[in-house]
Formats: structure tokens, C-alpha cells, sequence
């Protein structure tokens, strides 16, 4: 057992967090759950064993019924100190939130009442090396049996369940919303803390049991249904999109009339490149672009009046889509909705996005046939303004080198903007929990190699002149621009696949860009495609990690 990640993780100057050491209690074992309003709201599940507390992110919570089975993420080991912690992690830290102490008692093994407190540690020890644990808790809200298992295979997420016995009901035991420790809500804690909460206690996690479906949409406007082929407008081929000077068009594309408007407008005023031109532009790239947009929930960052305009983000597409445009729905914890989310599959659904104003494209990382599963892990280098691009450019080759130690592939693209996107394949084998804990293991090794140019600090203002490795992009409903997407910036640039022998002096955000990139097609092709292939092996990896 070692305390050396949980260390890793943190900064003790500016956490309240215990910094604690290996350690045991000197009665029976312990158990605590703590509530952690974090960004996303969770309980810590921790079972004190061999001096730490072994610890599983536990997203709805326990449960009395065991016909529920609640997910279990297996996460770091904390100090035996730490089940008494209470109280602010502050912004800008691991895990930043509030955290009650929700219940807390003592333990064992099932059956294992008679057992010295030596006996039961090697059998829980043993329990949890092959993944199936059953413990009694004697807490104040769980009491009685409940297993503890690792779904198949070593490196997959574990399942919480409570067994049948006397104490298993149908009580919502989450219902109970208080510290056993303090005897104050989450918002009490927080709120003498001087600080807010990330999800107001009356918005329930547990509504995250919404339903995650494809349907169609419903459209209607102004309460009557949208009728696609309704418009009167002239037809117009997709090659004259750049060309065209007319209000309002229609181009049939995959069988459905997509209707095309102020083809004429500056999107990119000094260079002269309007809405029609990048309609042009995504109807051209239509076939290498979507490969990874296909089945996937996209947000949708609209830029109606071009770069220089007002820009926002757009999810929620319920009721406005034409019927020929499937949805994805999904609950949002963070606005306690149900959110239907705009899924492209064909080149219609394509422009139908771009004439909205959607510059850029924002798919999410996973499919909605497996919403959970990502197809990739992402290592995001965002560059301070002082920054220069060679030391990206640095920077992305020391992310290289280490997973060519570790033996797992990966692929740069220009992010477009300022930085570079390094992609390791999944093959939608592992959870986005999985990807993000990887992703985070290894941007802390390169951050030890290069501590001085680099940074795993979110807040710009606390890491100038620093570049940060951005590993949080590995969640579900985070997004980052789609391989050949366009930019909103100076320059039209594209979002690049680039081979490693590319990354040298000389790359800079621009080098590929609207005007040439069709150029570059043709000669080099699509050197993203291994990304969604059949993906690493992470537990050999993380084992190579280890060593």
C-alpha cells in the first residue's frame, strides 16, 4: 500500500486536506463515506486495510436495495486520517469541493467477527486482490452485508451492492443528507467555509438515472411541426456554395433539402472568407471529417456573425432539429435537465450544423451506442500567451517519448488554436473515469520532467508563462475540436493531424489551414485513422507505469 499518488495529487500549502502517513486505528477496522460535492457530485466509499483507506468513487451513492447495483471507481488510497476530513478542498485544487463526513463505523469480513483484526486484514487484503470483497459495516446509516466487486477484468470499475438481510429496505438512504460527524448539510459546511456549492443539494444526483437514448427529435416552431421539404427556396449544388449570393438556398444532400442562409456573410473579415466558403469547406471535408463525428453527441459552438461576433455553446437541441436528425438524450447533473444532444451521421447533418454558425465542430469522445466508453484519451497542451510554440512543440515530444516507453500508441494533431492534441486509442474498451485517471498518471510524469515550463494548475492566472496539461478533457459531454475542423481564428486554420516527424520548429497553429489543407490530403491522407481502432491495452500499460 503507498500514499505516494495521493501525495502526488495534491499541494498541502493550499489544501486543508491531511497529509497523513500508512497508519492503523488501534480498535476494530474502520470505514467511512464521505459526500463530495466536487465536479461531480459523489460519495467516497474508504475501508480502512494494511494501514490506508481504500478508497471508490461511488457516483449515486449506497444503496439499502440490492437489487441496485452502484458503480464503484476505484481511485487512490488516502491516509487513515483523512475519514475524519470535513470541510472546503479550495478552487484550483484536486478535487476542489465540499466534503461531509455522510457515515462512518467500524467493519469486517462477513463472518469474520471472531477473527483477530490481523486475520481480517488478510482476508480482506486477499478479498480485494481478486475483486470480490463482502464486509459487514456497523455505521450509523449502513449496517449490515454488502459486497464489493470488480466488474470482469482486473482494470474495469467495481460494483457496490448491498446483500439481503435484515437491514435492506427500500429507503432512499441518500434521503438522509446530513453529517454524522458535524450534524450539518453539505451547504452548512460550505457555506461557513465562505464557500458555494457546485450542485445545490436539491438537485439530486440520483436523477442521473435518466434514461440515455437515440430518438428523433421532435421539431416545432412557434407549436407547429418544422416540414424540411417545405422550402421554397432556389436549389443549389454544394460546389456553388462559395459562390452563391443568395439569402437563402437549399442543396439536397443524403436525400434531405438543408437549407443554406447569408452565404455572403464575412465569417473571417481580413481574409475574406465567408459563411458560404466554409460551408464549402465542410462539404469538401465531409469525407475525412466524418469518421469522427459519426454517432457521437455534439456541442454545438455557434459563431452567427463570424469570429470577430458574440459565440456560444448549444446542447440542448430539443424541439428545433428536423426529423431526419437523431438526438442522443442525456441528464445534466449540473442543470439538474434532460438534454437532447444533436447526433451527425451524414453530410447533411453536417452543413445543417455549420449553416447554424458552427465554425468549429465539437464531437464527444465516445459513441451513443456506448455513451460511457471512449474512443480515445486526450493529453490537451493549452499554452499561456507567453508561451512560445516551441516549447509545445517541446513539450508534446516529451509526451511522446514517455508512452513509447510505456508501448502505447499515440497521434498529434494541430489543436488549431494554440496548442497540440495528443490522442492514445481505447478502442471504447475502458470508462471515461479510466481515461482521465491515465491521462492524469502520465501528465504528472511530464510535468516532473518539465516543472518549469509546465503546469498542471487549471487557473491561467496561477500558471503564467507555464503550459498546462489539460487531462479533465476526459469526461463525458467534454469536447475538443474534431480532426479537420476549422478554428475561429485569424488565419482559417484547420485541426490537423500532423506524423511526429512534423512536430519540429517551424509547425506554428496556422501552418495548415483552409487554403492548403486539400493540397495536404492528397499527398499524405488521413493520418488520424488508427485513433479509432482497437486501442491500447491499458492494464499493460498502467503495469509498465508501475514498474
Amino acid at each position: 500500500m503507498s500514499l505516494s499518488l495521493y501525495h502526488q495529487k495534491r499541494s498541502f500549502s493550499e489544501t486543508p486536506e491531511p497529509e497523513g502517513k500508512e497508519k492503523s486505528s488501534k480498535g476494530m477496522l474502520r470505514f467511512v463515506v464521505q459526500k463530495h460535492d466536487a465536479s461531480q457530485l459523489h460519495y467516497d466509499f474508504r475501508l480502512e486495510m494494511d494501514g490506508v483507506l481504500k478508497s471508490w468513487a461511488v457516483p449515486k451513492g449506497p444503496s439499502l436495495k440490492p437489487a441496485d447495483k452502484r458503480l464503484a471507481m476505484p481511485v487512490e488510497d488516502h491516509p487513515y486520517d483523512y475519514r475524519n476530513f470535513e470541510g472546503v478542498i479550495p478552487e484550483g485544487n484536486y478535487g476542489a469541493g465540499t466534503v461531509m463526513v455522510w457515515d462512518e463505523g467500524t467493519y469486517e469480513p462477513e463472518k469474520g467477527e471472531g477473527m483477530s483484526k490481523k486475520k481480517q486484514e488478510q482476508l480482506l487484503l486477499q478479498q480485494y486482490e481478486e475483486g470480490n470483497l463482502i464486509i459487514n459495516l456497523h455505521g450509523n446509516k449502513l449496517k449490515g452485508l454488502f459486497a464489493l466487486f470488480r466488474m470482469k477484468g482486473d482494470e474495469k470499475p467495481w460494483l457496490l451492492v448491498k446483500k439481503k438481510d435484515e437491514y435492506a429496505s427500500g429507503e432512499d438512504v441518500t434521503a438522509q443528507d446530513k453529517s454524522v460527524k458535524s450534524g450539518k448539510t453539505l451547504l452548512q459546511i460550505a457555506t461557513e467555509k465562505g464557500a458555494v456549492l457546485n450542485h445545490p443539494e436539491n438537485k439530486q444526483s440520483v436523477k442521473a438515472s435518466s434514461v440515455k437514448k437515440i430518438k428523433k427529435a421532435e421539431p416545432k416552431t412557434a407549436g407547429k411541426k418544422v416540414n424540411p421539404g417545405a422550402y421554397k427556396n432556389k436549389k443549389l449544388e454544394p460546389e456553388q456554395l462559395g459562390t452563391a449570393d443568395e439569402k437563402a438556398a437549399d442543396i439536397k444532400l443524403n436525400g434531405h433539402l438543408v437549407q443554406v442562409t447569408n452565404l455572403k456573410k464575412l465569417y473571417w473579415t481580413k481574409e475574406g472568407f465567408t459563411k458560404g466558403d466554409m460551408l464549402y469547406y465542410y462539404h469538401r471535408i465531409a469525407p475525412y471529417i466524418l469518421p469522427y463525428m459519426k454517432d457521437r453527441p455534439q456541442s454545438l459552438h455557434r459563431h452567427p456573425n463570424g469570429i470577430n461576433g458574440k459565440h456560444f455553446f448549444q446542447k440542448d437541441m430539443t424541439g428545433k432539429l428536423p426529423d431526419w436528425i437523431p438526438t442522443h438524450e442525456d441528464y445534466s447533473e449540473s442543470t439538474d435537465e434532460t438534454i437532447q444532444y444533436m447526433i451527425c451521421n451524414n453530410e447533411a447533418s453536417l452543413l445543417y450544423m455549420a449553416n447554424l454558425g458552427c465554425i468549429e465542430m465539437h464531437p464527444w469522445h465516445s459513441r451513443h451506442q456506448k455513451p460511457d466508453l471512449p474512443d480515445y484519451c486526450l493529453v490537451d497542451l493549452d499554452p499561456d500567451k507567453n508561451n512560445s510554440f516551441e516549447q509545445v512543440i517541446e513539450t508534446a515530444h516529451v509526451v511522446k517519448s514517455l508512452l513509447d516507453e510505456l508501448k502505447a500508441d499515440c497521434y498529434c494533431k494541430t489543436s488549431g488554436s494554440t496548442g497540440l492534441h495528443i490522442y492514445v486509442p481505447l478502442g471504447a474498451k475502458y470508462t471515461y473515469d479510466e481515461s482521465k485517471q491515465f491521462a492524469e498518471l502520465l501528465v504528472g510524469l511530464v510535468h516532473q520532467e518539465m516543472p518549469g515550463i509546465t503546469s498542471l494548475e487549471r487557473n491561467p492566472a496561477k500558471r503564467k508563462g507555464k503550459i498546462y496539461l489539460d487531462f479533465l478533457q476526459n469526461s463525458q459531454a467534454q469536447t475538443a475540436a474534431a480532426p479537420y475542423s476549422l478554428r475561429p481564428k485569424p488565419g482559417v486554420p484547420v485541426s490537423t493531424p500532423v506524423d511526429w516527424s512534423e512536430v519540429k520548429k517551424g509547425l506554428t497553429p496556422t501552418t495548415h489551414n483552409a487554403t492548403n489543407i486539400f493540397d495536404r490530403l492528397k499527398t499524405e491522407g488521413d493520418l488520424f485513422k488508427p485513433i479509432l481502432g482497437k486501442g491500447v491495452d491499458l492494464k499493460k500499460i498502467l503495469n509498465r507505469l508501475l514498474v
